[in-house]
């Protein structure tokens, strides 16, 4: 659990310096410099591009992160694993690209009036998607040799500042906003070429075909969890996506824009989740092979409450100050103001289930959680298409919730009914309680107006959110992970005494 809490901390401390600055760039800056539909571009191209990168891979990185222990031998590159990885993805790549080609027509003529700037900007999806998939290939290998920090660095946090210059560049009348394009483009191809030249340098390019070797039987159950893998991928970025995708066709490219902002601040809450689940992949992939089944239990039982610990800190956060936050923002995006407490709440729900999934995925019942990942898939599609033409927006996160909760309550079910691990106590509930009443407080207190008022109340609000639920967590004594964190944080600094 060691390399887990110090990855994961140091992942998070990257991850939500990131939000910081994404908060300021997508929160603030973007939606003041930019049009609706321009914002709508910016969080459409993405999200499609993260789908597409799933097909392109061909479910690899996900078999290899359950069947990288096989493989794992410095001594001879790792026989061949990076090299197998990186030529078929390049021949998903070129599937992808003419698919793209031949939808062009289709695509202009259903989007062509509500979403004229996706026509526009519609051929950057093939560099995008080539960008975003070996991205993934990269920060996977760095993670399955344990370093999960960097992709992290260089995906929440780098990348994000570089397209805050993108904007400033655009906002100060240096480029018009074709170049501005090409800017946002530039920032997915620098922190990709960082990436590759990070594994480089610290594991070398093992990519000589001398090495590769996988035996027929190996080669049968690489290619069977490939394809399961590619469905729970494809099904798992549908999931993440498929909520811009259907407010774009069914709202149009401006309330895309207010969804991507207002989403952006619910996806937020569930970074710890993204950052544990990097370093647990592993952990409990190599536990599995060792059959130590304690071992698996006590990361799950771990993991569900401090992440709903870090869960309920950072959802009181952002929905208590969202009063707030909106007045930075143009006229509008208040509308969105249940986008941020739908998705939080789903996010929330998935950090408080822990790594229920990854213990399926990477057990012997890995075909289970492909099958979760699609009937979630297609629950989620269901779920728009009822709420959406209800609440608009605030449909799509409501159904995003829904799906999220039901999801994990079956994961959750089912570790528990094949592997006895049945992850929560009172612990657990009484977080819950404890955050309920903070943030009951948090909300009571009447909200401001003016910008310098606000700012005052962010702060105030936040500090109180923090200590008062921290402190009531440590007194409390409700995670023994986080008095540690805090005796030892008190002992580097002199305070510390035994409790």
């Amino acid at each position: 659990m060691g390399i887990i809490i110090r990855q994961t901390i140091w992942s998070s401390a990257f991850a939500y310096a990131g939000i910081a600055v994404g908060f300021v760039t997508t929160g603030i800056i973007i939606p003041q410099v930019l049009e609706t539909d321009q914002v709508g571009l910016l969080g459409l191209l993405p999200s499609i591009a993260v789908v597409l990168a799933q097909f392109v891979n061909l479910g690899l990185n996900g078999a290899g992160t359950r069947y990288f222990p096989y493989f794992r031998d410095a001594g001879r590159q790792h026989n061949g694993y990076l090299l197998i990885v990186c030529l078929s993805t390049l021949i998903g790549f070129a599937l992808c690209a003419l698919g793209l080609f031949l939808a062009r027509d289709l695509v202009i003529e259903r989007y062509s009036k509500e979403s004229k700037l996706f026509v526009d900007y519609y051929y950057l999806l093939i560099p995008l998607t080539l960008l975003t998939v070996f991205f993934n290939i990269f920060d996977n290998y760095a993670r399955l040799l344990y370093d999960s920090v960097s992709g992290t660095f260089l995906q929440q946090f780098f990348q994000r500042l570089l397209v805050l210059g993108a904007v400033g560049l655009y906002y100060y009348g240096f480029v018009d906003f074709v170049g501005f394009m090409w800017a946002w483009l530039g920032a997915y191809i620098i922190q990709t070429m960082l990436m590759i030249t990070r594994v480089v340098q610290h594991h070398g390019l093992t990519l000589n075909p001398a090495y590769v070797s996988v035996n027929p039987a190996m080669r049968r159950e690489l290619i069977w969890y490939a394809g399961l893998t590619l469905m729970t991928g494809l099904s798992s970025s549908i999931i993440q996506s498929i909520d811009k995708m259907m407010v774009n066709d069914g709202e149009g490219l401006s309330d895309t824009g207010i969804y991507t902002t207002m989403s952006y601040f619910g996806v937020a809450i569930g970074l710890p989740a993204t950052a544990l689940s990097k370093v647990a992949y592993t952990i409990i992939a190599e536990a599995w092979k060792r059959n130590d089944l304690d071992h698996i239990a006590d990361v799950y039982k771990r993991s569900c409450l401090n992440q709903l610990i870090i869960g309920c800190l950072f959802y009181m956060g952002v929905v208590a100050n969202m009063p707030n936050l909106v007045q930075f923002m143009k006229p509008g995006y208040e509308a969105g103001f249940y986008v941020v407490v739908w998705v939080g709440l789903g996010k929330l729900v998935d950090m408080a289930t822990g790594v229920n999934g990854i213990i399926t995925a990477t057990s012997r019942y890995y075909a289970i959680d492909t099958v979760l990942f699609v009937l979630l898939a297609g629950l989620t599609v269901g779920l728009n298409l009822i709420l959406m033409p209800l609440y608009g927006i605030n449909g799509v996160a409501i159904g995003a919730a829904v799906a999220t909760t039901l999801w994990n309550l079956a994961r959750t079910i089912f570790v528990w009914a094949k592997f006895g691990m049945q992850p929560f106590t009172w612990h657990n509930l009484a977080v819950l309680v404890v955050a309920g009443g903070v943030f009951a407080l948090a909300v009571w207190y009447p909200y401001g107006t003016g910008k310098s008022h606000v700012i005052a109340d962010i702060i105030i609000r936040s500090s109180f959110i923090t200590i008062l639920f921290g402190g009531l967590v440590y007194g409390l004594r409700l995670s023994p992970d986080v008095n540690q964190m805090v005796h030892g944080l008190l002992k580097k600094l002199n305070f510390g005494r035994s409790r």
